[in-house]
C-alpha cells in the first residue's frame, strides 16, 4: 500500500469520527475525509464525539486535544474502555508536546500536526490502513486457528501407535467415545483396548500387516467394543510416518464414530465405495439441536419426518437417494459417471434448492416451521468426509453454501507438515543441531560492544532453520521446554566464557505462564548465581495473556536474584505504559519499525523522542533495534538512545570462543 489510490481503495470501506471545536477547522477538514473515507462523522466537543461514538459503528477516531466540555484525550479514554483497538489519531499543535506522553499511554495510533498538511495526513492515514490490515489479517488467522481446532476436536478422533501396534497418543474425542481415560489406553495394545472378537481382530491382523508391508494410508471400518462393551463403528484412516530412510517411525490414525448412525451412514459408505464419480451433498436444517432441545424430541422428529418428504419433492433430476443422518442432518447422492450431469450444474441446482426452501414453511399442525438450511457438497471418494468438514466451516464462517472439495486433504497436508516438522525438531534436539547465533549490542558513547542477544537457529541439511518455521509447533509439545533448556544452557556457558559481555534471552509473556517453563529458569539462575547480572531477559509481550499476578512473582522473583528485564519491541503492538508500572524494566528495546525510518520519518522521530525521553525520567536505558547504517545510528544517538543493535554491527552469528 505505498500509493494514494491504494490508500482510498483500502479505507473507503471505514467510517471515521471527526472531533473538532472549530467550526472552519471541522467544515475544511470534513471535506478533505470524504475522499478517503465512505462516511464521515463529525462532532464538536469531546462529550459530542463520545456519544456519536456510541451511536455509530466506527472504525477510526480522528481528534482535536483542546476543547470545551471534554477534551480529546479524556474521550479517547473512554472510548477505548468500549473498544480498546479501535485506531485513533490526534490533531496536535506544536505547543500541546506535553500531551504527548498521556497520548501514548492511551495507545494513540499517531500524530498530525497542525496546521493540518494533506502530505503529513496521508502519511498517517496510511500508516492507520496498514494497522487495519494487520488487525484484520490477526482475526482471519485467529478465526481460522479456532475453526482448525473445532474441526478436529469436534469431528475426528486421533489416535497415534508404535508398530508394536501399542498406543502413543489419543486426543480427548477418542477417549470420549470409548470410555476410556488417557491414561488407561496409553501403552495398550489395539486389541487390548477395543475388545475385538475373533473374527475381527484377524480382521485387524491382516490391515495391520498391510500397512507395515506397502507403507501407505489405509481405510478400514472397525466393529469394536468401548469400555462398557458396548459395539461401536468406526471408520479409521490409519497412515505410516516415515522417516528418511522410509522406516516406519509412528502411525497415525483419524477416526469417525459412526455408531449413532450406523444404517444410513452404513449404506452411505457403501455406495461411495462403488460409485465410480460418488458425488455427496449435506443439508442441515439450521438451529435444529436447539429447536429439538426446546419443544421436545417428538415435535422435531415430525419435521425431520416432513421436510424429507419436501425434500423428496424438490430434488433436482438425477439425485434420488436422500440418507437421513438424524439430528436434521440429510445426505443426497449421486453418480456422477452415470447420470449425464456435470458437477457445476447439480451445484448451482442445489444453491436454487437452497434458496427454494429458505423461503418455505413446514406444516406440522401445532403451527408453522420456517425452514432454512445449510449445504456443503463434494464429490470423489472423499466426498462425505470432505463435506463434513465443510459443514463445521460454514458454522465456523457463519456461512450458507460451500463447495468442500479437498478439505480433508489440506487437513492431512497439514498434520503431515507438522509431523516434518515435530521430526525436525526430534532429530535436531538429539544430535544437538539446536543452535544459538549471537547479535550484538553497542554502547552508543563508545560503539564497543556490550551485549549479545541470543536468537535460536536449528542446523538442517547445511541449512539454518529460523524459529518462525518451528517455534509454534514445539509449543504444542515437549520439545519447547528442551528448546529454552538448550537456549539457557548455551547463553549461560558463554556469559562464564565471555564474562566482560551481557547476555539477552528472549521470553514471551505467554512463557512464563507455563509453570515448567518457569521452573526451567530458576533452576538454571539457582545453579549460575553468580553469573545471573550478566542475564538479560528480553520480555515479548502478548495479548492473550490471562495470569497477571504469575508474570509479576516470576519478574520479581528473577530480578531479586540479579537478572535484568527488558521490554522487547516496545513501541509497537500491545506496548503500554502500564506494563512499565507493572514490570519496572531496567531496557526498552525500541521496535524496528519506529527506526527503520527514523532519520526520515518526523512522526517516527518524535514518538522515539517522546519514549527515550520518559525513559530517561524513569531510570530506564534504551536499546533501538533495526539499526542498518550510519543516518540511523546517528539519529538515535542524537536522541540519547543508549545502545544499538542491528546489521549496521554486525548479523547474528555463532560465537567462536
Amino acid at each position: 500500500m505505498n500509493n494514494l489510490h491504494e490508500i482510498i481503495n483500502f479505507t473507503k470501506n471505514f467510517t471515521v469520527l471527526y472531533v473538532e471545536d472549530n467550526e472552519d477547522a471541522r467544515i475544511e477538514t470534513k471535506q478533505i475525509l470524504k475522499d478517503f473515507f465512505k462516511n464521515v462523522i463529525t462532532a464538536v466537543d469531546g462529550e459530542d464525539g463520545l456519544n456519536k461514538f456510541k451511536n455509530n459503528k466506527v472504525d477510526v477516531v480522528i481528534t482535536d486535544i483542546n476543547m470545551p466540555k471534554m477534551n480529546g484525550l479524556e474521550m479517547i479514554r473512554r472510548i477505548k474502555e468500549i473498544k480498546p483497538d479501535i485506531s485513533t489519531l490526534v490533531v496536535s499543535a506544536y505547543n500541546e508536546t506535553e500531551y504527548f506522553i498521556e497520548a501514548i499511554k492511551l495507545g494513540v495510533d499517531g500524530f498530525v500536526l497542525k496546521p493540518f498538511e494533506i502530505e503529513q495526513f496521508v502519511d498517517m492515514i496510511q500508516k492507520i490502513a496498514q494497522n487495519l490490515i494487520l488487525k484484520k489479517q490477526a482475526e482471519e488467522f485467529e478465526n481460522l486457528l479456532k475453526q482448525y481446532q473445532n474441526i478436529v476436536d469436534k469431528s475426528v478422533m486421533v489416535a497415534k501407535f508404535d508398530i508394536e501396534k501399542k498406543f502413543t497418543y489419543v486426543n480427548d474425542e477418542f477417549c470420549k467415545i470409548l470410555g476410556y481415560d488417557k491414561d488407561e489406553i496409553i501403552g495398550k495394545e489395539i486389541e487390548y483396548i477395543l475388545h475385538h472378537p475373533e473374527k475381527i481382530k484377524e480382521e485387524i491382523e491382516y490391515f495391520w500387516k498391510k500397512i507395515i508391508e506397502d507403507k501407505k494410508l489405509c481405510t478400514t471400518l472397525i466393529k469394536a467394543n468401548d469400555k462398557n462393551g458396548k459395539i461401536i463403528y468406526i471408520k479409521t484412516i490409519v497412515s505410516p510416518v516415515l522417516d528418511e530412510n522410509d522406516n516406519i517411525i509412528e502411525l497415525i490414525s483419524l477416526c469417525y464414530d459412526i455408531s449413532e448412525m450406523m444404517k444410513p451412514k452404513k449404506l452411505l459408505y457403501d455406495y461411495i465405495e462403488n460409485a465410480k464419480e460418488p458425488f455427496v451433498a449435506l443439508i442441515e436444517i439450521e438451529n435444529f439441536q436447539s429447536f429439538s432441545n426446546f419443544f421436545g424430541e417428538k415435535i422435531a422428529e415430525t419435521i425431520e419426518n416432513k421436510f424429507e418428504e419436501y425434500l423428496e419433492d424438490l430434488l433436482p433430476r438425477g439425485l434420488d437417494k436422500i440418507f437421513d443422518l438424524d439430528d436434521g442432518v440429510y445426505a443426497i447422492v449421486t453418480d456422477l459417471s452415470q447420470d449425464g450431469i456435470c458437477y457445476r450444474q447439480y451445484i448451482e441446482e442445489l444453491k436454487n434448492l437452497q434458496k427454494k426452501i429458505n423461503y418455505s414453511q413446514l406444516d406440522i399442525g401445532e403451527f408453522l416451521y420456517d425452514v432454512t438450511v445449510i449445504m456443503s457438497v463434494s464429490k470423489g471418494k472423499e466426498a462425505f468426509e470432505n463435506a463434513r468438514i465443510g459443514m463445521f466451516k460454514i458454522k465456523s464462517n457463519k456461512d450458507s453454501f460451500i463447495v468442500a472439495d479437498g478439505l480433508l486433504e489440506k487437513e492431512k497436508k497439514v498434520a503431515q507438515e507438522n509431523l516434518q516438522i515435530l521430526h525436525i525438531l526430534k532429530e535436531a534436539i538429539d544430535n544437538k543441531n539446536i543452535v544459538c547465533f549471537y547479535q550484538p549490542i553497542i554502547d552508543n558513547e563508545t560503539k564497543k560492544i556490550v551485549k549479545y542477544e541470543t536468537l535460536v537457529r536449528i542446523e538442517y541439511n547445511n541449512e539454518i532453520i529460523p524459529p518462525a518455521k518451528f517455534i509454534d509447533v514445539a509449543k504444542q509439545g515437549i520439545y519447547y521446554s528442551k528448546i529454552t533448556e538448550i537456549v539457557l544452557s548455551e547463553a549461560f556457558d558463554i556469559v562464564k566464557k565471555m564474562k566482560d559481555y551481557d547476555i539477552s534471552i528472549n521470553i514471551s509473556e505467554i512463557d512464563i505462564e507455563k509453570e515448567i517453563v518457569r521452573e526451567l529458569i530458576y533452576e538454571m539462575l539457582s545453579k549460575n548465581k553468580e553469573y545471573a547480572k550478566y542475564v538479560t531477559f528480553e520480555l515479548l509481550e502478548d495479548a492473550d495473556v490471562e495470569k497477571y499476578d504469575v508474570l509479576h512473582e516470576f519478574i520479581n522473583k528473577i530480578k531479586d536474584l540479579g537478572v535484568t528485564i527488558a521490554i522487547d519491541d516496545f513501541g509497537s503492538g500491545y506496548s503500554n505504559f502500564v506494563r512499565l508500572i507493572n514490570y519496572k524494566p531496567d531496557y526498552l528495546k525500541l521496535d524496528g519499525t519506529l527506526i527503520k525510518d527514523i532519520h526520515k520519518d518526523k512522526f517516527s522521530y518524535s514518538v522515539v523522542k517522546s519514549i527515550v525521553e520518559f525513559a530517561k525520567a524513569n531510570e530506564i536505558k534504551t536499546i533501538a533495534e533495526f539499526v542498518e547504517n550510519e543516518e540511523i545510528f546517528k539519529t538515535v544517538k542524537e536522541l540519547g538512545v543508549n545502545y544499538s543493535q542491528g546489521y549496521y554491527f554486525g548479523k547474528p552469528q555463532r560465537l567462536a570462543l
